[in-house]
């Protein structure tokens, strides 16, 4: 019995030290960041015109080098006409994936916003490192023959495109919500969690904020690779058919995609 309780106490101890070591630990921009998260992004906005500061545009090659390109973007919000859903697999296990948003504007051009975990050289993504404040968050804002190329054509992942019904107005009061907080995480420093800040649940809840959505919370809301199902359900997606037609329509075909063909944004779209 006393050896129990004395079990239970150094147990109980290291919980302790374990928590004091967590959470003493503060999130920091000074790292030797991962490739393509080294530079933070920013947004400014006067009337209707748009300059993204650190626009990510990598040309990611075959043999697994990569061309580093950030610069500057000039866009007009007046031409901000939707945004899109991507869902990128990355195992085998169908509730693990990544989820970014791509707006897309009248010019034919596009814009990803993802927000990821801020990995240092050498760091591999972790759903358990993720919860003990392992990652800072980064939004990653760049282009889709970048952001959505790097997973068709290099990663091989299984990728879906959805277009959602979300309005021009709605899209663009959505795009203004998420620039704020690209500015506020570019000004002070923010960790991932898995659970509470990861890449599905900091975009719901700016859903939630500009229209009468409220997402369940379930399982699906949880892991992000059935999120479609969530989006589905609330019709933010094309539902007329049956679940399981309309996530094989949206399907990316890796091999009829080509990241460096100029017309990559509509091979993804069908």
């Amino acid at each position: 019995m006393k050896f129990k309780k004395i079990s239970m106490l150094i147990i109980a101890l290291i919980l302790i030290l374990l928590s004091i070591l967590i959470f003493a630990k503060r999130p920091s921009h000074n790292r030797d960041w991962e490739i393509g998260q080294e530079k933070l992004p920013k947004i400014e906005i006067e009337r209707n015109e748009m300059v993204v500061k650190n626009f990510r545009d990598f040309n990611w090659q075959d043999n697994g080098e990569v061309e580093n390109i950030y610069r500057e973007e000039k866009f007009d919000l007046d031409e901000l006409q939707g945004v899109d859903v991507i869902i990128s697999h990355f195992s085998k296990f169908e509730g693990m994936a990544h989820i970014f948003l791509s707006f897309r504007f009248a010019d034919d051009r596009n814009m990803v916003i993802s927000v990821e975990s801020r990995r240092e050289i050498g760091e591999d993504f972790s759903p358990f490192w993720g919860i003990l404040r392992k990652f800072e968050i980064i939004y990653v804002i760049g282009s889709e023959k970048d952001i959505a190329g790097v997973r068709t054509d290099i990663r091989k992942e299984r990728v879906y495109l959805y277009p959602t019904v979300a309005t021009p107005k709605e899209a663009k009061a959505l795009f203004l919500l998420i620039a704020k907080d690209i500015n506020s995480i570019y000004a002070k420093p923010v960790f991932y969690n898995t659970l509470l800040n990861n890449c599905t649940n900091i975009v719901t809840r700016r859903v939630e904020a500009i229209s009468e959505i409220r997402f369940p919370l379930t399982y699906k809301t949880i892991l992000p690779g059935f999120m479609d199902e969530v989006l589905y359900d609330l019709k933010l997606i094309p539902n007329s058919k049956p679940f399981d037609e309309v996530k094989n329509y949206y399907r990316i075909d890796n091999e009829k995609v080509n990241r460096n063909n100029p017309d990559y944004s509509k091979q993804i779209r069908k």
